[in-house]
């Protein structure tokens, strides 16, 4: 029988986070991962101002390309025409923090993070069953540990084991995800200055996120529901293997077409926005995606993880009561879901403006999921043909903006509850205000009381 004072289940980038920490405050731990390999797929990309903050505290460098080169949100009828909109992203960080928040695609972010802690990692392992005993859990008949993290995101095994419910809509709206690249599509986005480009003609309304620069990684996500009428995704998982009807998809986003396109991977999304009703049980904790999913505006979802990790380590070192953990998390996961939902709303009215209404969209999805999907799509391109009409493209506008930087959500943030002490809520460990002290930088929005001692 093998022993491991502290598994964490996930290398994904809250597992190895987490492990970083463990191993900056002496804790033996082990991480398991069921895949053979680390994060292919470059999903959240936005390292926001705390998430910085804490790699700075680590130690952890990353191979972050110019964030000017991100600096816009686009809003086109196809790429390489006139824009219908474009929105600026950056702000001052200076006012809010010392470091800047950062652009970097997710599979090249667990690369470099699990640096350091390679040799506690341990590939191709999953976790099949969990006991309970005396304090110890057992799993797999032949390994035990003292505490278990499920690190192992929204759908994964250590939650749904524990039968831990979640609290919310799980079920906003799916997606088509295309992972590809393509260095013409990196030349046809220059002119835009664009992390976000979002296309909306008669043929496709989707949204682009330029990941790489230099090798040229790009992710689309489609509405699934302007691609068919079924609602069920193993009734159209066909569509991941057709890579010559993907990249017609690509190409429908563009005023061109590009001739480079390589397709990574294909899958699906479904977005929600829900959060876990307990983070703990039995000593099992969770952390990240595992108990909370959100839409993808801000970025909150991997850097809520990532605090989620921060937060948790410093109680595990200090051996608080989880149950602040949980207080203080749970909150700021509410919180982040209440604005992400906010701007996904923000979202579907400028997708109403310009081509479709989704909750129309919707209404004629019921009526024709039965249907063959090219007589779907032919109603979907009437619905949404107004667009291409020219005195009409002119007169529209985006009057509100979906924000790349939310400096409250980021860096203001207070605990309600928790491990608060006498003088109210806790932004972060001392040790974060004590590297602010040292580059004698002002914290935003420290507890009134202690902002004389915070810049001492």
């Amino acid at each position: 029988m093998v022993h491991i004072p502290h598994l964490i289940v996930g290398a994904g980038p809250v597992g190895l986070i987490l492990g970083h920490y463990f191993k900056r405050f002496n804790i033996p731990f082990q991480i398991f991962e069921k895949q053979s390999f680390l994060s292919a797929h470059p999903s959240a990309h936005y390292l926001n101002m705390r998430t910085m903050e804490i790699l700075d505290e680590l130690n952890i460098q990353l191979p972050l390309e110019n964030i000017q080169h991100f600096s816009n949100y686009v809003y086109l009828r196809r790429i390489g025409e006139q824009p219908l909109n474009s929105t600026r992203q950056l702000i001052d960080y200076k006012q809010y923090s010392y470091t800047s928040y950062a652009h970097l695609p997710q599979s090249l972010f667990v690369q470099h993070v699990q640096q350091g802690i390679r040799d506690k990692i341990q590939l191709d392992t999953e976790i099949k069953k969990i006991e309970f005993k005396d304090k110890i859990i057992k799993f797999n008949d032949d390994i035990t540990c003292d505490y278990l993290y499920g690190c192992d995101g929204l759908n994964g095994f250590v939650r749904d084991y524990l039968k831990i419910k979640l609290i919310g809509n799980r079920d906003l709206q799916r997606f088509l995800n295309i992972h590809f690249t393509s260095k013409q599509l990196v030349n046809r986005l220059e002119q835009y200055n664009s992390m976000l480009s979002f296309i909306y003609n008669s043929d496709i309304t989707a949204v682009i996120i330029k990941h790489r620069i230099e090798d040229g990684t790009f992710a689309i996500q489609i509405p699934l529901d302007l691609l068919t009428g079924k609602t069920d995704i193993q009734e159209v998982q066909h569509i991941k293997q057709d890579h010559v009807l993907i990249k017609n998809l690509i190409n429908k986003t563009l005023l061109n077409q590009v001739n480079d396109i390589e397709i990574k991977s294909v899958g699906f999304w479904r977005m929600g926005a829900v959060y876990a009703e307990q983070y703990y049980k039995n000593n099992c904790v969770l952390v990240g995606d595992a108990c909370h999913g959100m839409p993808p505006a801000g970025g909150f979802g991997m850097n809520t993880g990532i605090q989620d990790a921060q937060n948790l380590a410093y109680k595990i070192k200090e051996q608080k009561d989880l149950l602040y953990y949980q207080q203080e998390r749970q909150q700021i996961a509410q919180d982040n879901i209440e604005t992400a939902l906010k701007y996904y709303n923000k979202s579907l009215n400028i997708a109403k403006s310009f081509t479709f209404d989704i909750n129309k969209l919707k209404i004629y999805q019921s009526v024709m999921k039965n249907t063959p999907d090219f007589l779907y799509q032919t109603g979907v391109k009437l619905g949404g043909s107004l667009i291409e009409l020219d005195p009409i493209y002119k007169r529209l506008k985006v009057d509100d903006y979906i924000p790349l930087v939310f400096p409250k959500e980021e860096i203001g943030f207070k605990y309600n509850s928790g491990d608060i002490g006498e003088n109210g809520g806790q932004l972060a460990p001392l040790v974060v205000r004590e590297i602010l002290r040292k580059r004698e930088r002002k914290w935003y929005s420290i507890n009134q009381c202690e902002q004389d001692d915070c810049e001492k």
